[in-house]
Formats: C-alpha cells, structure tokens, sequence
C-alpha cells in the first residue's frame, strides 16, 4: 500500500505526459492502481519499472504490450522522470533497462508518442536508438494551444 501512494505521489509530480495510456488529466486512486499494477504482474508483455534514489521514487518507465498475435512483438513505452535536473541519468537508466526486459521477453518494438516541443526528452529518447516514425498536426490540445505529437520507436536486435 505504502509503495502504491508512493508511486502515486512520483505521478502527481511528474510533468509527464500521460502514464500507461491515461491522461494527466484522469484522477487516479489506491484502488486503481492497485488494478493497474495486478493486472501488470499477471501479464508478461507489460511492465513497470521504478527509478529509486536513496529509497525516493525518481521516476518511471512503463512498457505496456499485449496477447493479440498480429501485434504482440511491439509495447508502448511511457516514461516520466520528477526531476528536470535528472532527466539524463535516470530517463537512460529506466530506457536501458526497459529495453532490455523488452528484448528478454519478446518484445521486438518499442513505440511512443509525445508532443513535439518536448525537445530534451525526444533527444534522450534518440540518444537510445529511437527513430522518428511520424508526426500526427494539432493531434493534442495542452493549456488551450494545439500541439503536433511525434511517434518514436525502436527496434530491439
């Protein structure tokens, strides 16, 4: 339960957009989390890694797959860091070991989506293999301004 607030708390810090496919904009309580992380230990396509400094959750990456055979080799991946400062450190951290927990378990393709004037975190991102895939006009609405998103992904050898 303890580790469940925690981790909620990292969210609620966190400039990051969206987590595991919710918005920062859906309220999430204990309970939910504590589905989200049952229904995550259940499955082997999905995971949730968590970056600790000194026993602090620091950030988070998630890889979220799935069972349907036309598209089981690939996961998104979320990824949100509470401190701007440790960005580099930790985002290579999480990355490094996400990749290689997808390529352990089969996953061939990792894949994500943020919006483009999220500049550093897209160089993080390319620093660690990830290519540009495409690019989705005014496809996100943030503080009342439309703003183009950007698909990045990696293929794991």
């Amino acid at each position: 339960m303890k580790d469940i607030e925690s981790f909620l708390n990292l969210l609620a810090s966190l400039d990051s957009f969206g987590f595991g496919g919710f918005s920062g904009d859906e309220v999430m309580t204990v309970s939910d989390m504590e589905n989200l992380f049952s229904n995550v230990l259940q499955d082997a396509r999905k995971q949730i890694l968590v970056a600790l400094d000194d026993g602090e959750m620091k950030g988070y990456m998630s890889l979220f797959g799935n069972n349907v055979e036309m598209t089981k080799h690939r996961a998104n991946v979320s990824l949100g860091i509470r401190e701007v400062a440790e960005q580099d450190r930790i985002g290579k951290e999480l990355l490094n070991a996400g990749i290689g927990w997808a390529g352990d378990n089969g996953i061939y393709r990792l894949e994500l989506s943020l919006p483009v004037n999220r500049t550093h975190l897209i160089e993080l991102y390319r620093t660690l293999g990830f290519l540009t895939e495409g690019e989705r006009i005014d496809s996100l609405l943030i503080d009342g301004e439309y703003t183009n998103e950007l698909y990045l992904y990696r293929l794991i050898n």
